[in-house]
């Protein structure tokens, strides 16, 4: 990993996603600031939500912006933190009361069936 600061994304994700390797060429001090920004929003903190519930709510934030990939990455990334599938299942309950089924369309059945492959494998 030519970057050491791409750590953080293998760290949380699993792999650095290919947005984040483009913004890392294009301008590393940009990228370097929008990662600590992340690494921020990561920390850990006694009191703080875990990293299954940081990673929950970027899953919900990316059905609102019909955001397919960003949502499995930070499903499975969340998954790997420990939700449970009724998790899961909870939230996207919620994001069709608020989003109805245009959010449930474009983005949230794919999460269903990409939390079954990743049982799968």
């Amino acid at each position: 990993m030519a970057n050491p600061r791409l750590q953080h994304y293998v760290d949380t994700m699993g792999a650095v996603p290919d947005a984040i390797s483009v913004m890392f060429d294009m301008d590393e001090e940009f990228a370097g600031h929008y990662t600590d920004i992340r690494e921020l929003i990561y920390r850990e903190r006694p009191d703080g939500m875990t990293l299954a519930m940081k990673e929950l709510i970027l899953v919900l934030l990316d059905i609102a912006v019909s955001n397919k990939g960003g949502a499995v990455n930070h499903m499975r990334a969340a998954q790997r933190a420990g939700l449970t599938r009724t998790q899961l299942y909870e939230m996207l309950l919620e994001a069709f009361l608020v989003l109805g089924v245009s959010g449930w369309g474009k983005v949230g059945f794919h999460l269903w069936e990409a939390w079954d492959e990743e049982e799968e494998n």
